[in-house]
């Protein structure tokens, strides 16, 4: 076996695997549950560049003494392929969210790492390898420069202290909001002296 199969065969495998973690995911978990560190977008993006690799050096050993006409078709084929592999790195680029606070059981991301809504957060509960998504929240309005979380898992709360910007500012404040562990939803503002005196208590 030479050396240039040995390298094909390398990157094929790898790409495959790679695959494997990126698809088997999507299969078997619940809708929004991912792995942690996003893995399985990192998996993605070598996956479609050594997929990009493999197609390029196959073509090339394939295409040794064949017609002209041959030639031309397997580049073809050879090129779609490509173009393939660039759209599916653009969608991983898109999906790859920003984390913006974590500790050894929650993290918040920026879905879609602000390509979308700047201010649109997601929170995760983490269990072992997975992810497990809890619920959407968003500062409207508000760029949100750092933010800080803290969980009462027996009160159902999550305080947020963040400081804040309006889009187009420097002016920065902050803020404290409180929300509901469970579902997000966020407490009326008339409540955080009550909420933070109940915190206080704890």
């Amino acid at each position: 076996m030479t050396k240039d199969r040995i390298i094909r065969r390398t990157i094929g495998i790898v790409a495959l695997v790679c695959w494997f973690i990126f698809i088997v995911p999507q299969l078997i978990l619940p809708a929004g549950d991912r792995l942690v560190w996003q893995l399985d977008n990192w998996a993605l993006i070598v996956a479609s560049v050594l997929t990009a690799v493999y197609a390029v050096m196959s073509t090339i050993r394939t295409i040794k003494g064949r017609h002209w006409t041959i030639k031309i078709l397997e580049w073809l084929g050879c090129v779609f392929l490509l173009l393939v592999c660039g759209v599916i790195l653009l969608y991983a680029g898109i999906r790859d969210d920003r984390k913006k606070w974590s500790n050894n059981e929650y993290v918040v991301w920026d879905e879609y790492g602000g390509f979308v809504d700047p201010s649109l957060f997601v929170l995760y509960k983490r269990d072992g390898l997975i992810d497990r998504r809890l619920f959407i929240f968003s500062v409207d309005g508000w760029q949100v420069k750092n933010a800080d979380y803290t969980m009462y898992e027996d009160f159902d709360l999550m305080k947020e202290e963040a400081d804040v910007s309006p889009f187009e500012s420097d002016s920065v404040y902050h803020t404290t909001v409180f929300y509901h562990l469970s579902n997000g939803e966020q407490y009326d503002e008339a409540q955080n002296d009550s909420l933070s005196e109940l915190i206080r208590k704890k």
